[in-house]
C-alpha cells in the first residue's frame, strides 16, 4: 500500500524525470530516463486505489 505522502513524493519525482527527459540530449541516457518514467508511472497508477 502506498501512503498519500509517498504518492506525493512519487509524483514530484515524476516531474523531475519528465524535465530531465525533455532537456536530455544524450540518447542512451534519455532512454534510461524514459524507462524510469514508465516504471514510476506504473507505481503511481497501480497505487491510486491503495492510498492509506
Amino acid at each position: 500500500m502506498i501512503t498519500e505522502q509517498e504518492m506525493l513524493l512519487f509524483i514530484k519525482e515524476l516531474g523531475h524525470l519528465l524535465r530531465n527527459y525533455k532537456e536530455c540530449n544524450e540518447e542512451l541516457l534519455k532512454q534510461e530516463i524514459y524507462k524510469e518514467i514508465l516504471l514510476l508511472s506504473a507505481v503511481i497508477y497501480d497505487g491510486e486505489g491503495d492510498i492509506h
